[in-house]
Protein backbone atom coordinates (compact mmCIF):
# COMPACT_ATOMS: atom_id res chain seq x y z
CA UNK A 1 0.00 0.00 0.00
CA UNK A 2 1.36 3.56 -1.11
CA UNK A 3 0.11 6.82 0.17
CA UNK A 4 -1.69 9.27 -0.28
CA UNK A 5 -4.88 7.70 0.97
CA UNK A 6 -8.23 9.04 3.01
CA UNK A 7 -10.60 7.72 5.36
CA UNK A 8 -12.64 7.68 7.85
CA UNK A 9 -15.71 7.12 10.04
CA UNK A 10 -19.28 5.20 9.49
CA UNK A 11 -21.08 8.24 9.74
CA UNK A 12 -18.87 10.77 7.76
CA UNK A 13 -18.17 12.87 11.11
CA UNK A 14 -14.83 11.95 10.99
CA UNK A 15 -12.35 12.09 7.69
CA UNK A 16 -8.52 12.35 7.55
CA UNK A 17 -6.10 12.25 4.79
CA UNK A 18 -2.56 10.78 5.17
CA UNK A 19 0.22 11.96 2.66
CA UNK A 20 2.91 9.37 4.75
CA UNK A 21 3.69 5.90 3.39
CA UNK A 22 2.78 3.03 5.60
CA UNK A 23 5.50 2.06 7.93
CA UNK A 24 4.10 -1.15 9.04
CA UNK A 25 0.48 -3.14 8.56
CA UNK A 26 0.08 -5.34 11.31
CA UNK A 27 -2.64 -8.02 12.90
CA UNK A 28 -3.03 -7.44 16.73
CA UNK A 29 -5.08 -10.02 19.10
CA UNK A 30 -4.15 -8.75 22.33
CA UNK A 31 -7.76 -8.84 24.10
CA UNK A 32 -8.22 -4.81 23.70
CA UNK A 33 -7.60 -4.88 20.36
CA UNK A 34 -9.75 -8.01 19.97
CA UNK A 35 -12.64 -6.04 22.14
CA UNK A 36 -12.43 -2.38 20.29
CA UNK A 37 -12.24 -4.29 17.03
CA UNK A 38 -15.23 -6.54 18.04
CA UNK A 39 -13.71 -9.46 16.05
CA UNK A 40 -10.92 -11.49 16.33
CA UNK A 41 -7.75 -9.24 16.03
CA UNK A 42 -7.48 -5.45 14.95
CA UNK A 43 -5.45 -4.59 11.75
CA UNK A 44 -3.59 -1.02 11.58
CA UNK A 45 -1.76 0.76 9.54
CA UNK A 46 1.44 2.47 11.27
CA UNK A 47 2.20 5.88 9.60
CA UNK A 48 4.57 9.08 10.34
CA UNK A 49 1.63 11.08 12.71
CA UNK A 50 3.60 14.43 10.71
CA UNK A 51 2.09 12.71 7.89
CA UNK A 52 -1.48 12.51 9.07
CA UNK A 53 -3.80 14.80 9.53
CA UNK A 54 -7.79 15.31 10.16
CA UNK A 55 -9.97 16.92 7.53
CA UNK A 56 -13.44 16.95 9.27
CA UNK A 57 -15.24 16.48 12.44
CA UNK A 58 -13.33 16.14 16.07
CA UNK A 59 -12.58 12.83 17.39
CA UNK A 60 -12.99 11.93 21.26
CA UNK A 61 -10.07 9.80 22.95
CA UNK A 62 -10.21 6.92 25.63
CA UNK A 63 -6.54 6.73 27.08
CA UNK A 64 -5.59 3.50 29.37
CA UNK A 65 -2.62 1.07 29.98
CA UNK A 66 -1.85 -1.85 27.71
CA UNK A 67 -1.35 -5.31 28.63
CA UNK A 68 2.62 -3.64 27.89
CA UNK A 69 1.98 -1.48 30.67
CA UNK A 70 2.52 1.76 28.48
CA UNK A 71 -0.40 3.99 27.52
CA UNK A 72 -2.40 3.56 24.61
CA UNK A 73 -4.93 6.28 23.72
CA UNK A 74 -7.61 4.85 20.97
CA UNK A 75 -9.77 8.10 18.77
CA UNK A 76 -12.99 7.46 17.86
CA UNK A 77 -16.13 9.46 16.32
CA UNK A 78 -18.35 10.62 18.74
CA UNK A 79 -20.98 10.26 16.94
CA UNK A 80 -21.14 6.11 15.56
CA UNK A 81 -17.99 5.31 17.62
CA UNK A 82 -16.18 3.79 14.80
CA UNK A 83 -12.19 3.49 15.83
CA UNK A 84 -10.37 5.43 13.73
CA UNK A 85 -6.81 5.57 15.16
CA UNK A 86 -4.62 4.59 17.93
CA UNK A 87 -1.67 6.41 19.61
CA UNK A 88 1.24 4.18 21.61
CA UNK A 89 3.09 5.91 24.21
CA UNK A 90 6.13 3.91 23.10
CA UNK A 91 5.91 5.02 19.30
CA UNK A 92 4.72 8.87 20.06
CA UNK A 93 5.61 9.90 16.23
CA UNK A 94 3.33 7.10 15.28
CA UNK A 95 -0.06 6.76 14.19
CA UNK A 96 -1.84 3.28 13.64
CA UNK A 97 -4.98 3.77 11.59
CA UNK A 98 -7.97 1.79 11.53
CA UNK A 99 -7.69 -0.46 8.76
CA UNK A 100 -11.35 -0.58 8.54
CA UNK A 101 -11.67 3.30 8.24
CA UNK A 102 -9.74 3.29 5.28
CA UNK A 103 -11.55 4.87 1.95
CA UNK A 104 -10.04 1.73 0.05
CA UNK A 105 -8.45 -0.81 2.48
CA UNK A 106 -8.33 -3.16 -0.94
CA UNK A 107 -4.20 -2.57 -1.06
CA UNK A 108 -3.11 -3.49 2.45
CA UNK A 109 -0.68 -6.47 3.13
CA UNK A 110 0.12 -7.01 6.54
CA UNK A 111 3.62 -7.64 7.63
CA UNK A 112 3.28 -8.53 11.42
CA UNK A 113 1.14 -10.15 13.90
CA UNK A 114 1.50 -9.17 17.45
CA UNK A 115 0.59 -10.74 20.89
CA UNK A 116 -0.21 -14.39 19.15
CA UNK A 117 -0.82 -15.47 22.80
CA UNK A 118 -3.85 -13.93 22.81
CA UNK A 119 -5.12 -15.36 19.38
CA UNK A 120 -8.26 -17.07 19.11
CA UNK A 121 -7.89 -20.67 17.74
CA UNK A 122 -10.42 -19.82 14.98
CA UNK A 123 -8.02 -16.99 13.80
CA UNK A 124 -6.87 -17.70 10.09
CA UNK A 125 -3.50 -15.36 9.16
CA UNK A 126 -1.62 -16.38 6.13
CA UNK A 127 1.73 -18.07 6.57
CA UNK A 128 4.59 -15.92 6.47
CA UNK A 129 3.59 -12.81 8.47
CA UNK A 130 6.39 -12.09 10.80
CA UNK A 131 5.00 -13.44 14.21
CA UNK A 132 5.66 -11.84 18.16
CA UNK A 133 3.41 -13.22 21.52
CA UNK A 134 3.93 -10.09 22.78
CA UNK A 135 4.83 -6.96 21.64
CA UNK A 136 6.51 -3.58 23.41
CA UNK A 137 3.80 -0.92 22.60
Amino acid sequence: MKGPFDGGCLCNEIRYHCDAEPKTIYYCHCSDCRRISGTAFYTGVGVSKEGFSLTSGTVRQWHKKADSGKGVTRSFCPVCSASIYLQLEMFPDTIFIAAGSLDDPSALKPNLELWTQSKVDWAEIPEGIMSMEKAAG
